[in-house]
């Protein structure tokens, strides 16, 4: 509906210039105007050959020094493409779905080995993706967050369940490995099917996600943030069967736990975010990083996580944030006007981020996550403090909505 509001406008727009011209003008406006557009049609044909090209040769690969030839394209790709264009979901789809391809070949290649090496079981295996990968919503860099779902083994296999753990264990370990040679860096929060509680049956996961609905005292924060991660599950490759309805069940699950759902719109609601008195950006008073405020911990964590919790809330299935804003519009939760700053505010907000890891992979700084408003130009810095203010918006309405006292959390890792 957008787009084809905007179209119309701009067809609008043409019409209303070439009333007022004669037809020599007219022929030299309507040049002026294919000379924009046709430049622009270029890149995303050359964009959409080289996302074919990339997938292809990620298929064909024999081993990971090929795989990092791909992701190394891919980021080069996903550069040229934001610097032409400035399109956050064109640099998402490019890196998402080359990633898809690298992770799916990866695991192939990692069961080929265990395979060579006289290890093998016939199982069904899903690999799921959670994170930004799971929401569709790659950037530049990313890390593995990754899920093996696989099935139990039928009474009398010759393999027992401690076999079988073993075995997708070492799949794990091995996966993790050729990832990181592909370029992909290990998962600081530790979401990898190495580790044990990221990879097991279905019943093994409907008693992890039980057992993180007790929410016990010693590791209630770490349940909520791994339900948090859980929610945005997505099958990558596999057996469909097995894993496609893992991501429904997980947010199915959760939206009829009441508890779940308060003590999540408390943590989401209670985000810092990097503003202060009289519309004041909240910066760094010291350190390396002085002047500077953390883009991903301060503003867009805050919006992610917010639209996924109502997604999740109002059984919207989609997992992309820009979409799951659009869905939720159309429910009636947000107004037009919301759902259009809500949406701005993610650009924006991730746009900067686009530029920040073009800025580090040219080693021009060391750390992308970190911005200094004042060092933007006037229209960027009242675009992001609006941006920031937008999001206070939406905290607020949770708040209300969950009967949620204003209160500082602490117990997301900025680091995440």
């Amino acid at each position: 509906m957008e787009s084809g509001l905007s179209l119309s406008n701009i067809g609008g727009s043409v019409r209303e210039q070439l009333r007022r011209l004669d037809i020599a003008s007219g022929e030299e406006y309507l040049t002026g105007v294919t000379s924009v557009v046709e430049p622009l049609q270029e890149r995303l044909d050359a964009a959409r050959d080289e996302l074919g090209e990339l997938i292809a040769q990620t298929k064909a690969a024999k081993d990971t020094a090929e795989l990092r030839i791909v992701n190394d394209r891919t980021v080069s790709a996903a550069q040229a493409l934001f610097v032409s264009i400035h399109s956050v979901p064109m640099v998402q789809e490019l890196c998402t779905a080359v990633r898809d391809a690298i992770a799916e070949r990866a695991l192939e290649l990692s069961r080929r080995e265990l395979y060579f090496s006289g290890t093998y079981c016939k199982l069904p295996l899903s690999l799921l993706a959670v994170g930004s990968d799971g929401r569709r919503e790659q950037l530049l860099f990313t890390d593995q967050d990754y899920l093996f779902l696989y099935g139990s083994g039928e009474k009398g296999s010759p393999r027992s369940e401690e076999q079988i753990a073993d075995y997708f264990g070492m799949l794990g370990a091995v996966f993790m490995k050729k990832l990181e040679e592909a370029g992909i860096d290990r998962c600081s929060g530790g979401i990898m099917p190495v580790n044990d509680e990221w990879r097991g049956t279905m019943e093994q996961w409907r008693q992890r996600l039980n057992s993180m609905f007790r929410f016990e005292r010693n590791d209630w924060q770490k349940s909520i943030l791994n339900l948090i991660a859980l929610m945005d599950a997505r099958l990558i490759s596999g057996d469909r069967e097995l894993g496609l309805g893992f991501g429904t069940l997980v947010r199915s699950t959760t939206r009829d736990n009441t508890m779940a759902m308060r003590n999540m719109a408390q943590v989401v609601s209670a985000m810092r975010l990097s503003k202060g008195f009289l519309r004041r950006f909240i910066v760094e008073a010291e350190g390396p990083h002085m002047g500077d405020f953390n883009l991903k911990v301060f503003a867009w964590m805050p919006l992610v996580m917010c639209i996924r919790l109502l997604a999740v809330y109002f059984g919207v299935e989609e997992t992309s944030t820009l979409k799951r804003i659009n869905l939720l519009r159309r429910e009636g939760f947000f107004s037009d006007r919301m759902a259009a700053d809500l949406a701005d505010a993610y650009h924006v907000i991730t746009g900067h981020r686009v530029l920040q890891q073009i800025k580090r992979q040219k080693k021009i700084i060391d750390d992308d996550c970190y911005i200094n408003p004042y060092e933007l130009q006037n229209q960027e810095r009242e675009e992001l403090r609006k941006a920031i203010g937008s999001i206070e918006e939406l905290q607020n309405m949770i708040r209300r909505r969950f009967w949620i006292a204003k209160e500082v959390d602490s117990i997301i890792n900025p680091r995440r």
